[in-house]
């Protein structure tokens, strides 16, 4: 029988639907910045602000101030409605996949060690697992800033076993289980450290091709693991 003792977690498109989130995000900045004054159709910004994104970086903070310029439209009127509008869509938007809320909880009562290691700058992490009201189950949170590398390198899931490893001394990598939701960034690098590994396919974006030791079709899926 499989003997786990901790769990690491990827956080995007893992535990929330990430991509969903920004898109809403980002919908309901365009409409607030055409309100404003940007002459621009919705759907042509909305294109355009998502490609700006992917430019300058997904989770950037110059990304509104980057597509205004480009369009020469930049207004900080403009500007502060966009953010303003897409702070309170992407909070409303801080929501779990299904099941899992009573399944972290169901892990917290076998005792399960669990812990996030994300690419996602750690205040921002931060904030979807509070705004999620679920960092309570984490014990830790790996990110970009601790190592200044991403997951493919390896160096955020040695981290992660050097601090879980401080706090249950006598685990082996084979008893801990990685579950994220690409096989490049978590699959990969997490198996060649030895650890067992989960791929969520309900959080893909496209069809991967790889394998996992286990797939997980829902989130609650976990649980048939243990």
């Amino acid at each position: 029988m499989l003997k786990i003792k901790a769990i690491m977690f990827d956080l995007d498109n893992t535990l929330i639907d990430f991509l969903h989130m920004k898109q809403s995000a980002c919908k309901s900045a365009v409409h607030a910045m055409v309100l404003a004054g940007l002459r621009l159709k919705e759907n042509e910004a909305y294109t355009r602000l998502m490609d700006t994104y992917f430019s300058v970086g997904i989770e950037s903070d110059l990304a509104f101030t980057e597509f205004l310029r480009k369009e020469n439209q930049f207004d900080y009127k403009i500007l502060a409605a966009a953010i303003n509008a897409y702070l309170e869509a992407k909070n409303n938007s801080l929501i779990p996949y299904p099941n899992v809320l009573p399944t972290l909880k169901q892990l917290e009562e076998k005792n399960l060690f669990s812990a996030i290691v994300t690419d996602a700058p750690k205040t921002k992490a931060y904030q979807r697992l509070l705004g999620m009201k679920i960092d309570h189950f984490f014990r830790f949170v790996v990110s970009y800033e601790d190592t200044n590398s991403f997951k493919v390198t390896g160096l955020p899931f040695l981290l992660a076993l050097d601090l879980l490893k401080k706090e249950v001394r006598d685990i082996k990598n084979g008893e801990i289980l990685m579950i994220g939701d690409s096989l490049e960034r978590d699959i990969i690098p997490a198996k060649k450290l030895g650890l067992k590994t989960a791929l969520s396919r309900y959080g893909e974006n496209k069809t991967q091709i790889g394998t996992a030791d286990f797939e997980l079709k829902t989130f609650k899926d976990i649980l048939n693991i243990l």
